[in-house]
């Protein structure tokens, strides 16, 4: 079937299959809800970046913010309604290749052309039929008309969602992103694809040129698995054996607290090797933390290196198991997670700024999750909380995880979370900052000022659940924690069979 005269198009609308939800890939939705994209984040419940504001893309020619559309289309500025109609198959031929995004555009003004400002429908458009729609013919006769599942743009002036508004703009220097949800078949190609929009106010200029860019998102690109230490040990069985191990903790002796330097009564942990909270241990015993409602501490305990007989280094790798259970759902506010610290009981925490002399830290975040129903709510996100020399607020700095798959993790399975920290030349804004998740790197900041002192070290791993802020639970809730190793190398997720 030919889908690109008006015959054609109107039998499409009669054999097409209108599409509404859902998405191929189980990477981290694109949404235009509230929790979803902005200029500055491809998630804004969890705060993971874009590289640059407003957006990223990759070209025709597989450029990075390069210039060359997959495809684009003349818009003349006039009074009243035009439909602007651009031939998107070589984009969607990639998506039945599985490249990622399947469904996702990005639109913006070609540059070298005369751009001006368009306002196009937008699926919140109380007009239904200039709602954006996208028509696809596949090489085995089946016929789709799809409509987009999300659709925004991502003006720089604010930092919120307008994904609800019942228009999208593109120009001056605007992005517009949208994704239709689509099934990938194997073996099956996509023929044709149509990409129709309207638009019903242009402002300046006289034609722009709309050009078509597929959206670039971290989750969606190739990402090697880094292997470490731990791929020598299977199941980390004799880890300690390794002359980088520092610590090891499988949480399966009934003293497993006697091996940590102190531990806060007021918080609620206990081993567990049953099924509990809708998931499996993860290799024998796992430390189940439960902050109850009403309450904010799950866990406070450290791993002094002084106290424990060793030196305090410039350098180490921390990496544990982590499970949200099925309880786990932070609806009130974010919290913390284990990390590494050198606060010396002096600064680092609570409102207690760092001036280079006093302390720091860095322990890992969780985020609220979305409260309204949401693509997104079936992630929970995690990231770093650090404690820094001119750090603009005096509770911290909350960063997301954006690189990679992320830190958007699925409640109920178990991810190896590692965390490296290297301490800055006293003065130099020179130290690191790393997370992986699955031994894919999903954060790193290298320039963070820890101190301006050389007597300022790692102090400690700091075991840290704490829901706040100051505001307690709304229920019980609990996340499990397993295979604790520190080290002086990189770690990296076990070797073997595990869940």
């Amino acid at each position: 079937m030919n889908i690109w005269n008006s015959a054609g198009y109107s039998i499409f609308l009669l054999l097409g299959t209108i599409c509404s939800i859902g998405m191929v890939r189980a990477g981290v939705p694109l949404t235009d809800s509230p929790d979803g994209m902005t200029c500055y984040d491809y998630v804004n419940a969890y705060r993971l970046p874009w590289l640059q504001k407003g957006g990223d893309w990759l070209d025709a020619g597989g450029q990075i913010h390069g210039d060359v559309p997959y495809a684009s289309a003349p818009l003349v500025v006039k009074q009243g309604r035009q439909q602007v109609r651009i031939d998107v198959t070589p984009l969607a031929q990639a998506w039945s290749k599985s490249s990622e995004p399947v469904g996702g555009l990005l639109l913006r003004m070609v540059p070298g052309t005369r751009s001006g400002l368009v306002d196009i429908n937008s699926r919140e458009s109380p007009d239904l039929s200039a709602h954006p729609i996208l028509y696809v013919e596949w090489n085995d006769g089946q016929i789709n008309s799809v409509r987009p599942a999300a659709d925004t743009y991502l003006p720089c002036s604010t930092v919120a969602s307008v994904g609800n508004r019942p228009y999208f703009q593109i120009g001056d220097g605007m992005s517009a992103i949208l994704s239709f949800p689509l099934d990938v078949r194997p073996g099956v190609i996509v023929k044709s694809a149509l990409l129709v929009l309207t638009t019903d106010k242009q402002y300046g200029g006289n034609t722009s040129k709309i050009g078509v860019y597929q959206p670039l998102l971290p989750w969606a690109q190739p990402t090697s698995l880094e292997r470490g230490l731990a791929s020598d040990f299977v199941l980390d069985r004799n880890i300690e054996a390794d002359p980088s191990v520092i610590f090891v903790e499988r949480f399966e002796s009934w003293r497993w607290r006697s091996a940590w330097s102190d531990y806060d009564e007021s918080g609620d942990a206990e081993t567990v090797e049953e099924r509990s909270d809708g998931g499996e241990p993860l290799d024998g015993k796992a430390l189940k933390v439960t902050i109850r409602k009403g309450k904010t501490q799950g866990l406070n305990m450290h791993y002094r290196f002084a106290q424990s007989g060793g030196l305090e280094p410039e350098e180490v790798y921390f990496r544990y198991y982590l499970r949200f259970g099925e309880s786990w759902d932070p609806v009130i506010e974010g919290g913390k997670l284990p990390g590494l610290a050198g606060t010396y009981g002096r600064a680092g925490w609570g409102g207690r700024k760092p001036d280079g002399r006093n302390g720091w830290s860095a322990r890992g975040s969780f985020f609220t999750m979305p409260r309204q129903a949401s693509p997104l709510s079936n992630f929970r996100g995690v990231g770093s909380y650090l404690y820094e020399v001119g750090m603009a607020s005096a509770y911290g700095e909350i960063l997301g995880w954006g690189l990679g798959p992320s830190g958007a993790l699925e409640k109920n399975r178990w991810y190896s979370i590692e965390q490296q920290v290297r301490m800055n030349h006293p003065g130099k804004k020179d130290g690191v900052l790393r997370a992986w998740v699955d031994g894919k790197l999903v954060f790193e900041k290298t320039d963070v000022l820890y101190r301006t002192v050389l007597d300022l070290r790692i102090e400690s791993v700091w075991m840290n659940v704490y829901h706040g802020g100051t505001q307690p639970a709304h229920k019980d809730m609990s996340l499990f924690i397993d295979n604790i190793v520190v080290a002086r190398k990189y770690i990296g997720p076990m070797a073997g069979n595990h869940r």
